[in-house]
This record gives structure tokens, C-alpha cells and sequence, in this order.
């Protein structure tokens, strides 16, 4: 026996849009404009005993994050910085579909065109949605440009919740090798933090983090980390603000918007 594993649309389902680890997002047959996200089903016909073991046991994981997901939307408010859950149904969590897809796909494709007005507000929503998520006791625990959605009006929505922390139960994910502080240590308010000083990054540069070092060479990214060791910012808007995102100067996010508020005001006025 030597076949692979057929990933399953969620009831409704037409085109996929995206998958990963924790879960898939298929555009809907019956309403265009919307996708339905769903955790990872697959038909195991003719596969392996080893296979079928690790693909369940992947499942699993998927559907605990999926849980968790629709868990925090049930909590969580409306609010124009976080993707809009249409709906929870048998099917799965219905959102809409933003056919620009996520900021880090924008960057890599628009980055020499973007004003920097737009980066502006994009950093201030960003912080603005983080906020929300503390203030009702949710840690994402995988802040990165992949998991900002860009709106047809190049507003940014704040998605993926799957398997972010909440309250008493801790996080079932963790954040890129290269947004991610103390891989050992459970997620918190410091790390969405450290990870937010690394989205600055992104969306002031266009390149993630330490993009020169390989994928492979994780264990690069985090000894510089763990030594203090952060990419060069010299000359960058929010310096300072990354600076004390990486160095857990912040105790919450209110004294971060408050930095990002003042360094507007700064550039405003030059």
C-alpha cells in the first residue's frame, strides 16, 4: 500500500484558497464572495498504517485548533481590524473572501508602490486588533504578515485564530521561526509583543526578519534571538518601537500604541 492522503473540502467547499497545519479554507459553491475554513479531513483509501497514524494524528490537531477558533469568535467582538466571522455551521467558520489575499503575498508583489501612509495605518490597526484579543483574554500566538488579510479598500483584518491561547487554556500553535521569542516558553502577551516588533518589520521593509539566513537555518534566527541579537532597524521608521518590542520593554499594548501614536505625530509634523 503506498497512497497518500486526499485532502477533503468542507461541505461547500469549491476552490481552495489556502491550507496549512491547522486547518483549510475553500472559496463557497453557493455564496462566491464568502470562504468556509474547516479543519483537515482526508480520505485515507490505500494509504499505509504509518501514514493513516500520522494523518489522523494531524487531524486531531486540526480539529482542536479548529475548536479553538470558533471558541474565541464566540467571544470576541465585532470590530474593523479583525476578519468578520460570517457564521459557524456544520460546515465550518464562514468569513469573507478578500481576493488580495494576505499582507505578506501584498508586500512581496506591491512593496515599492506602497505609500507610507498606508504602512501607517496598517501598523496601527495591526496593534489596535492585537489589543482587542488581550483585552478579552486571547494570546494569537502567531503574529505574522501571513495572518493579516488585505480588504479591497487595503484595510487589514487580523485572522487565523486557530489554536491561539485563551484564558486558562494555552496556545496549540506557535509563530514563525522568524516572529518567534523563546520557543520553549508558553505563549503570552510578550511574545504576540516580540512578534508585533517583527510585523513593524515586514511592513516598513517588505522582507521578513533575517530574510537572508535560509528556512533551514532556524536554529540561526533563534540563537540571535536568544542573544540579543535583532535585525539591523538603523534609519527605519519605529525603530525605537521595534527595539522595545524585541527587548520586552512593553508590558501591554497600550504603551505600544501609545509609542506608535507619538512616532505618527513625529512624522506628521517633518
Amino acid at each position: 500500500m503506498n497512497g497518500y492522503p486526499v485532502m477533503l473540502r468542507p461541505q461547500g467547499g469549491s476552490r481552495i484558497i489556502g491550507f496549512g497545519t491547522t486547518g483549510i479554507v475553500c472559496q463557497s459553491s453557493r455564496h462566491p464572495e464568502q470562504v468556509i475554513k474547516g479543519p483537515l479531513r482526508h480520505n485515507l483509501q490505500g494509504c499505509s498504517a504509518e501514514v493513516t497514524e500520522t494523518t489522523l494524528h494531524n487531524e486531531e490537531h486540526s480539529i482542536s485548533c479548529f475548536e479553538r477558533e470558533k471558541l474565541i469568535y464566540s467571544i470576541l467582538p465585532k470590530d474593523p481590524a479583525i476578519l468578520d466571522c460570517l457564521a459557524i455551521t456544520e460546515d465550518g467558520i464562514h468569513f469573507p473572501f478578500l481576493r488580495l489575499g494576505n499582507l505578506r503575498e501584498y508586500l512581496e508583489l506591491h512593496h515599492q508602490t506602497i505609500p507610507s501612509q498606508i504602512r501607517q495605518q496598517w501598523i496601527i490597526a495591526a496593534a489596535s486588533a492585537i489589543s482587542i484579543l488581550h483585552r478579552y483574554g486571547v494570546i494569537h500566538s502567531d503574529i505574522s504578515a501571513r495572518n493579516f488579510l488585505v480588504a479591497d479598500d487595503l484595510s487589514i483584518k487580523l485572522c487565523d485564530f486557530s489554536g491561539s491561547a485563551i484564558e486558562e487554556q494555552g496556545s496549540l500553535v506557535q509563530e514563525e521561526d522568524r516572529y518567534r521569542m523563546a520557543p520553549d516558553s508558553p505563549r503570552s502577551t510578550m511574545t504576540d509583543i516580540f512578534a508585533f516588533g517583527c510585523l513593524i518589520f515586514e511592513i516598513t521593509t517588505g522582507h521578513r526578519p533575517y530574510e537572508e539566513i535560509d528556512d533551514e537555518n532556524y536554529q540561526e534566527i533563534e540563537s540571535r534571538y536568544a542573544d540579543g541579537q535583532y535585525p539591523c532597524i538603523d534609519g527605519l521608521p519605529y525603530q525605537e518601537v521595534m527595539y522595545k518590542c524585541w527587548t520586552c520593554r512593553y508590558k501591554n499594548l497600550d504603551q505600544l500604541r501609545y509609542d506608535l501614536q507619538k512616532e505618527n505625530d513625529n512624522m506628521t509634523r517633518l
